[in-house]
């Protein structure tokens, strides 16, 4: 190789290197901008991040601190925001002949905001999200994995103010994109998380990704100390637990647009009226502690006199937009439970081809 053919190379390499040097330097900024400037009206909310950077040999890339607020809501919390979205490619899939995205959200939060005013509600309505998330990751989403998730329900003007939330929540969706080949209910979905930093709860999943209402869920949560949640119970229901736990059990099928399945709560030493905290220490208005001492005595009669336990099962069907749900139905499952039949905790069936559990029985 002649001298002027080595530094036509030299040249080229110096060149290309300077280019791969130039975009990493560069493109961030740009990709900052374009997605804020895509991001500023959202429907009702308006998004904002705060910076982009790259791994271009992983081929992938970092959003740094994204927030999402309702424009004309409440300005106390945001929607939505995380500390980091990873947009990669999936090597699994590219391996395949698919070119598809896996995004991994670190430390997201959902804040649902509940109020008398409909401007101040924040409940996600008003925006198609799907549509803003492939605006964030123009290639397709195959896989999406979150790590310390945290979902909360608020209510800033209730008497008391509500702050009720999932925490640690850890999920992966998988095969969104049907890499797979398969069909059906080829997509899944797992989550594990915590109840007001308590109780363990999972929810299992599958579903058709390419469907519009086709899926089959499971989700337990574990006994939780229901004193915890009597900022709710005082707001929404007028009353304040002194003991007792509380377990949740549910499962759903969606299929041709219709929704069948059951919620099933259960509860044990129930303690929903108590005299010294109520009346001696906070002196309680009488219309409280008579509606307490109310709540406390059906309590009381619809529970299991030998294990202390209270159970009954909502089953409702319908139309994916109004399942109807029984109020008498539930009535007549918690007498029935107190009086006749056994308590117990696991899946009626539904879900079994998911899960492989068979229901489990606890004597009362």
């Amino acid at each position: 190789m002649t001298n002027k053919a080595k530094y036509t190379w030299i040249a080229v390499l110096v060149t290309l290197a300077t280019l791969i040097i130039v975009v990493h330097l560069t493109l961030p900024y740009w990709v900052t901008s374009f997605l804020n400037n895509r991001l500023e009206r959202i429907g009702d909310y308006s998004g904002r991040i705060d910076h982009v950077s790259l791994s271009l040999f992983r081929g992938a890339y970092q959003i740094h601190d994204l927030d999402v607020v309702k424009v004309d809501g409440t300005k106390q919390v945001p929607f939505f925001r995380t500390k980091e979205i990873d947009i990669g490619l999936s090597w699994s899939a590219l391996f395949k002949g698919k070119i598809v995205a896996d995004l991994v959200f670190h430390e997201p939060e959902l804040n649902f905001v509940d109020s008398k005013s409909d401007q101040n509600d924040q409940s996600g309505v008003g925006n198609d999200w799907r549509k803003t998330v492939a605006e964030l990751s123009p290639i397709t989403i195959n896989r999406v994995e979150i790590e310390k998730g945290t979902v909360a329900f608020r209510n800033f003007e209730s008497t008391p103010p509500v702050n009720v939330q999932l925490n640690n929540i850890d999920a992966t969706v998988t095969n969104l994109t049907n890499v797979g080949n398969g069909s059906g209910r080829v997509a899944s979905l797992d989550v594990k998380a915590n109840a007001l930093n308590d109780a363990l709860m999972t929810i299992n999943a599958e579903f058709d990704p390419l469907a519009k209402a086709n899926f089959v869920a499971a989700l337990h949560c574990e006994e939780i100390s229901l004193p915890m949640l009597n900022d709710l119970a005082k707001a929404y229901a007028g009353v304040d637990f002194n003991g007792g736990t509380g377990e949740l059990v549910s499962e759903l099928e969606a299929k041709d647009g219709q929704l069948t399945g059951y919620v099933k709560p259960l509860f044990k030493n129930v303690d929903i009226f108590d005299w010294e905290q109520d009346v001696v220490e906070q002196s309680e208005n009488p219309f409280r502690i008579a509606w307490e001492g109310i709540t406390g005595g059906l309590a009381e009669l619809f529970t299991n006199s030998v294990s202390d336990r209270l159970a009954t099962q909502l089953n409702f069907s319908g139309s994916l937009n109004e399942p109807d749900i029984s109020t008498w139905q539930a009535i007549v499952n918690t007498v029935s439970n107190a009086f006749f039949d056994a308590y117990n905790n696991g899946f009626e069936g539904l879900f079994k081809k998911v899960t492989n559990e068979s229901p489990t029985s606890v004597d009362t």
